[in-house]
């Protein structure tokens, strides 16, 4: 066979090997984070969070069709779509790596000899191998989002620039750059991330067209950060700024009054079609002049700006679709003004980048950046509904490279502000006081979004990551000292991973290599490694304590390390070759597969979802926790999402209305709350529409109010008659419901946020009805969104109901929530109605976020022991022994059925649950259960800290394991073990107390 077959079945076989992998370690279902919300949205092609992925949308629509009629399946599709994206990814990283590598150690203008193509093709499969088995990429692998699709895009464009590079002498070879541009135009539906090769590509047609220069190479720099601005700025958002002067013109504008302000009167519309045809009439004409005219540079740039336009054209789905009032229609981009501010991003608000204040400047003034437009209700006119604007600052509090900007971030965390502000003012509690310097702002930079939120996850792909902890540090793999020191509970975490700096330093290797040997192509190479990677840090300008780990946003840049692993195969080959001859590339071969080999064996364990049902299970018991046509309140993505997909996709409970608390601070949701979708009817809603709708409005309506008394009507009679209380309960009910709201806020600066207001008008709306529609919080809300109502919320299942009964504080010991819980409800739930799926199997992996859900079983269960325990010494039982021996009883068959669905040994939660839960088991009289689980938990806790201090580093979640240990040493105390207890006495001494 010539060098191209072998080229080309060499990508084959590592794309059978990728493909296979995944197969094999895929989700079976939806995850957790965005999962749920893109399997549901391309099932039917609703619309997502800004700003959408519409192209993603519509090919996940075509694999979820082969699922057929069997919904339960149309996840495994979809997260197969993810499979296959990255799979190919891998196949054109081995061409691109072979491609460069050949040039390093092969004649270009020969056929390279058998040595040399061995090394090649092996420098290409272990680019693509270390790319399947990278942990960041091979995580975006495994389920349904759009970074395994990013990633292609990626992939495909470099190979495609380096294809044009080989044929740029041939007639007509400017079709590979129109594609590559076409390519670029559908990649915007998908993520923006693929725009970021541009300067690389832009490099490649430099070298190959021009002589080197240092000029040159600086002028074709800025010519291709001005494409970049182009698309992003011009063609995606500014394209949509100049249709809505069109349609603003040409449709016309009211004030919220109805009078006229401006217009012709056309139909809604007219203007963003009459800018197309002229947009497209110009582009059109031009590329017709240009070739007439033999202008061929003009002409290939008019044609690639019609196909980006074309590919571009996907983002037509979003505003159709919106326009059928699917269920999931996030910001209702429906018409031309909405459908600009969701392109705009707006509801996330701006992060400074080059310019702007630092976190404890005051604004002193709003500056109006423009006008907010909603249609009337007869959808014929936009009507102004007053100015959008932003905060103000004093030129003097204008810094240039910003980078601690939030106030809120002041305190949070490790990498909090107060950490790198050393002078802190007269009061150095109060933030606005601080007195940060350039220098501390620039520390902040390199220490937290540079080292901790880009060179972390770098090391964790090419060193390995010390656990699945959010913010574990990395793992170099060569303390062998402190390997030593490891205890089993360290050493058997499974996301606890070390390649041995191997893949790093091979990196490193292929760097120093293509640099000495080919400066062109390092520079290429290093443009796009540096664009996906740092670039995307400096953009995002990321503040602490982020809600997950980001890693995934930078697997275009450690798909592009890979290739320099690659390549440092041919590098060893070609520095050893002069010493052992042919053997040399033997060992380079060795070297190189004993990379990948060692990166697969670590990583297989913790990237594996195979059998993983947890997030539509917790989805399906949380929805099976309430009443029919219940209203529940959810908190965020991982409450949220897997009940948007269990819904839309698997039609389970579609009577219930979801509402996510992060949404609900926005009038587009509120406006689809009082419209009915699937089986949930719309919600009982009072409030004005003009008081709420748009910025201005909300501003002007929602603030500066005192905390207030509230009282709703309860009819007793109508509750009991209609089973929403029971009799028992009746004695405890409040009639009227009266409690006291605080608003949000300090000092003069009192507020109701928008969702408070519509909590309190549904109340309001349901008390009045008798309480016939159910409302719930879902038990993982933060009790701060509750509105002080926390005497009324009666535990059901995995959710609080909000009800007109107020049991007394029993100041349970051994519940800090004290709650009232519904006995029957809660046990039927969780003993007959959830789901638990291979919660109780070894060979399945469960990350933190799966066990903060598992946690939160653990915690459930015990809530209904305990209540069960409470119930049996009520004093209400005192003689009835039969009775109160029965709550006791039912009690231990609680614990005993959730041991048996989600044992210690397989579902291990944080120790505190642990030794909770042994603590439970010690009231039952079940000592040596009990000491099982204080085994497991002081073991987990004192052994993991202790190995961390032993090495002088500090562990993220140590403070939580450290209350754990006190915990367990209070129930040593209290239940008179005293050899217990002098025994963790004593091993408590040797730890410090962790400061985080």
């Amino acid at each position: 066979m010539n060098y191209r077959k072998i080229n080309n079945l060499t990508g084959w076989a590592v794309f059978a090997v990728a493909i296979v992998t995944y197969l094999m370690t895929m989700a079976p279902t939806a995850s957790y984070w965005d999962c749920g919300e893109f399997i549901a949205c391309s099932n039917e092609l609703e619309v997502p969070h800004p700003p959408g992925a519409p192209f993603y949308l519509l090919i996940g629509r075509i694999f979820a069709m082969f699922a057929g009629n069997n919904v339960s399946h149309i996840a495994w599709f979809l997260n197969l779509f993810s499979a296959l994206s990255s799979a190919f990814t891998v196949l054109f990283t081995v061409w691109i790596t072979t491609y460069l590598t050949r040039r390093l150690v092969a004649s270009q203008t020969e056929e390279p000899n058998f040595t040399q193509t061995l090394v090649i093709m092996v420098s290409g499969a272990v680019a693509g191998l270390v790319t399947t088995f990278a942990d960041s990429f091979w995580f975006n692998s495994v389920e349904a989002e759009v970074y395994a699709l990013s990633s292609f895009f990626t992939a495909i464009v470099v190979w495609l620039m380096f294809k044009w590079e080989e044929r740029a002498d041939e007639a007509g070879s400017e079709r590979w750059i129109i594609l590559i541009a076409y390519l670029m135009g559908l990649s915007i539906g998908v993520h923006l991330l693929n725009l970021l090769t541009v300067p690389a590509l832009a490099l490649i047609y430099y070298f190959r067209k021009y002589p080197y220069s240092l000029g040159g190479l600086a002028l074709t720099g800025l010519i291709s950060i001005a494409i970049l601005g182009v698309i992003q700025t011009g063609i995606i958002l500014y394209t949509f700024d100049i249709a809505w002067f069109f349609e603003k013109t040409l449709v016309g504008t009211i004030y919220p009054n109805g009078s006229p302000k401006s217009g012709l009167g056309l139909p809604i519309g007219s203007g963003i079609i009459l800018f197309f045809f002229i947009l497209f009439g110009i582009i059109g004409g031009a590329i017709f002049v240009t070739a007439k005219r033999k202008m061929l540079t003009a002409n290939m740039l008019l044609v690639c700006s019609l196909v980006i336009y074309i590919g571009f054209s996907t983002y037509l789905m979003i505003p159709i679709r919106s326009s059928a009032n699917p269920p999931i229609d996030e910001n209702n981009p429906e018409n031309t003004s909405s459908f600009l501010s969701y392109m705009k991003r707006e509801q996330y608000g701006n992060r400074p980048l080059f310019k702007g204040p630092l976190y404890n400047a005051d604004p002193i003034a709003l500056d109006v950046t423009g006008k907010e437009y909603v249609l009337d209700p007869g959808g014929s006119r936009y009507v102004e509904l007053g100015d959008k604007f932003e905060y103000k600052y004093a030129d003097r509090d204008m810094k240039i490279f910003p980078r601690m900007y939030e106030r809120s971030k002041y305190t949070s965390g490790p990498f909090g502000y107060v950490n790198f502000v050393r002078s802190k003012g007269a009061d150095a509690t109060n933030p606005a006081d601080d007195k940060p310097t350039a220098s501390e702002d620039l520390s902040f930079f390199l220490q937290y979004q540079v080292v901790h939120m880009y060179w972390r996850y770098f090391m964790w792909n090419f060193a390995g990551k010390e656990g699945d902890f959010q913010d574990q540090d990395w793992e170099s793999g060569l303390r062998f000292d402190q390997t030593s020191k490891m205890p089993d509970s360290v050493k058997d975490w499974p996301a606890k991973n070390h390649y041995f700096l191997l893949p790093f330093l091979l990196g490193i290797l292929g760097l120093a290599f293509q640099v000495g040997k080919n400066k062109g192509d390092a520079l290429i190479i290093g443009l796009l490694f540096f664009f996906t990677g740092l670039a995307i840090i400096i953009y995002l300008n990321q503040y602490p304590s982020q809600p997950r780990e980001r890693d995934y946003s930078f697997a275009g840049s450690f798909q592009t390390f890979a290739i320099w692993v690659g390549i440092g195969v041919g590098a060893i080959y070609y520095w050893l070759q002069k010493y052992l001859k042919e053997s040399g590339a033997y060992v380079a071969i060795a070297v190189g597969l004993i990379t990948p080999a060692i990166m697969a064996a670590q990583n297989w364990d913790d990237h594996s979802r195979a059998n993983n049902y947890l997030a539509p299970d917790s989805a399906y018991n949380l929805l099976n926790s309430l009443e029919k046509d219940a209203v529940l309140f959810t908190n965020g993505d991982n409450d949220t999402f897997p009940l948007w997909y269990i819904q839309e996709v698997e039609g389970v409970r579609t009577d219930v209305r979801v509402l996510c608390l992060s949404y609900v601070n926005t009038d587009w949701y509120i406006d689809q709350m009082y419209k009915q979708y699937n089986e949930s009817p719309a919600l009982p809603l009072t409030l004005d529409k003009k008081k709420y709708q748009g910025q201005a409005n909300q501003s002007r309506n929602m603030g500066s109010r005192a905390a207030i008394d509230l009282q709703l009507p309860v009819d007793a009679a109508t509750l009991i008659a209609n089973g929403i209380i029971s009799a028992a309960d009746s004695a405890y009910l409040a009639t009227p419901m009266a409690w006291k709201v605080s608003t949000r806020g300090g000092g003069s600066n009192h507020y109701f946020e928008l969702k408070d207001v519509l909590i309190l008008d549904l109340l309001s709306n349901v008390a009045k009805e008798g309480w016939k529609r159910p409302i719930y919080f879902a038990n993982t809300v933060a009790p701060n969104s509750f509105l002080n109502l926390n005497t009324y919320l009666r535990l059901e299942g995995l959710a609080y109901r909000v009800l007109p009964v107020s049991k007394p504080s029993t100041n349970d010991p051994y519940d800090p929530y004290d709650g009232y819980i519904d006995l029957a409800r809660t046990d039927s739930s969780l003993t007959s109605k959830f789901k638990y799926t291979n919660l109780d199997d070894a060979s399945v992996y469960y990350d933190e976020n799966a066990m903060r859900m598992i946690s939160n079983y653990y915690n459930t269960f015990y809530r209904l022991a305990n209540a069960y325990l409470r119930a049996a010494s009520d004093s209400d039982l005192v003689g009835d022994s039969i009775r109160s021996a029965s709550y006791r009883q039912r009690a231990e068959a609680v614990m005993n059925y959730g041991e048996e669905k989600f044992p210690i040994s397989v579902a291990t939660p944080d120790p505190y649950m642990i030794v909770r839960t042994g603590l439970m088991y010690d009231r039952l009289d079940q000592k040596e259960k009990a000491q099982k689980y204080y085994d497991a938990g002081e073991k987990m806790a004192y052994e993991t800290l202790n190995y961390y201090q032993s090495i002088n580093e500090s562990f993220v979640k140590g403070r939580e394991y450290y209350i754990s240990l006190n915990l367990l040493m209070q129930q040593y105390q209290q239940t008179g073990r005293a050899e217990k207890l002098d025994e963790l006495r004593q091993k408590m001494s040797n730890l410090r107390q962790p400061e985080i």
